[in-house]
């Protein structure tokens, strides 16, 4: 499996408990918009730093709801409640007051640190009532097998944080989809302390973050090539074998991001709902677009890259037949013109010839046959 990177993330300067004023914000230094009407005691009113958004109802042209909605949905926020999180019942009923001001001081940087350096295709929220809980959405990029999905994982703060890392689940929806995302929703990455690595790439309480963790995830498990991931099948690399069973491995791995997209539209996670129908809805067409590309014979990631390589006709007839399910949750989300788009599956020319071919033999045998 990939090692986490070793990137040395600063921790900042963080505002200290005021202990004279009980009932203040501990955490005023994380500017962050959250709804009013559900703040904890130890939360300031944000409700003047909100900006105003412009009305759904203005918009016209299809679609345009959901671009705006996108646009608008910040990269890091805060939400009332987790009902549906995996570490939910993990430490529930534990007080504010029974953690360690090291505890409070860490995440309270953690999410000053989110919010002004979460990348582009990640987003996160933090819970209110609950500081210890947080739940991120990573979108695959392009040039990879995991293109336009959406992964969410759960993120729980042990009371021992920092000097242990954070626990991250997977939504994996029963699917193993990487090497390093079990079925079970486990992650192993050597920054968790579920896989080995060197000091440097282990976690680091005094330096290592939780956008490192997130760009982490990103940068080495969501990867072009996730089948190097594995590490029994790293020394193939470099041999004549390393790059057909990559790619088998990566139509797989579309062929279960497609049914990823499925599970997250039927069951989106908790305060994530509007993001998926909006995020899919912008990207029918062109997941679509990729699709036909694949059905057509373009292996996976080559509408970035460009290859002369092509996909193999399992993949194609299998990419053609799971897209129908696809587009049919397009569809219910409102998207027009796709089911007349999609192309059909791949006639297999070697099958053809061969039928063909027999057909001919049965036809010449019933001639001398009936010759006769």
């Amino acid at each position: 499996m990939e090692r986490a990177v070793d990137r040395k993330a600063g921790t900042p300067e963080v505002v200290d408990v005021d202990k004279k004023n009980k009932g203040k914000s501990i955490l005023n230094s994380v500017e962050v918009g959250m709804s009013t009407s559900h703040q904890p005691w130890w939360f300031p009113s944000l409700a003047s730093k909100r900006t105003s958004k412009p009305s759904r109802n203005t918009c016209s042209s299809p679609g345009a709801a959901q671009a705006n909605f996108l646009r608008d949905f910040k990269r890091f926020d805060t939400v009332a409640y987790f009902s549906d999180h995996h570490y939910f019942s993990v430490g529930y009923g534990n007080s504010l007051k029974q953690r360690s001001r090291t505890w409070v001081k860490k995440i309270q940087a953690d999410w000053k640190i989110l919010e002004n350096g979460l990348p582009e295709m990640i987003y996160a929220r933090a819970c209110e009532s609950r500081i210890d809980l947080m739940r991120a959405v990573i979108i695959g990029a392009e040039g990879t097998p995991y293109h336009d999905g959406l992964f969410f994982f759960d993120i729980y703060f042990p009371d021992t944080y920092p000097s242990v890392p954070p626990m991250v689940h997977y939504h994996s929806g029963g699917l193993s989809i990487n090497p390093n995302l079990y079925s079970c929703g486990k992650v192993c990455l050597s920054l968790l302390g579920t896989w080995y690595g060197n000091t440097r790439e282990n976690w680091l309480p005094q330096e290592s973050t939780m956008l490192q963790l997130l760009v982490s995830i990103q940068a080495l498990i969501l990867n072009q090539k996730p089948y190097f991931n594995e590490p029994l099948m790293v020394w193939t690399k470099w041999t004549p074998l390393g790059q057909p069973f990559s790619k088998g491995y990566s139509e797989n791995v579309f062929i279960l991001s497609l049914r990823t997209m499925v599970n997250s539209m039927r069951r989106p996670p908790k305060h994530f709902e509007e993001f998926v129908r909006s995020h899919f809805f912008e990207r029918a067409h062109d997941i679509v677009k990729a699709a036909n590309a694949y059905i057509d014979g373009a292996p996976v990631g080559s509408i970035v890259k460009g290859t002369s390589e092509s996909g193999s006709m399992k993949f194609r007839t299998d990419v053609a037949v799971f897209m129908k399910t696809v587009v049919d949750e397009f569809v219910k989300l409102g998207v027009k013109e796709l089911q007349d788009k999609l192309k059909p599956p791949p006639v297999n020319q070697t099958n053809s010839s061969r039928l063909c071919f027999i057909l001919s033999m049965l036809c010449l045998l019933g001639y001398f046959v009936v010759g006769r």
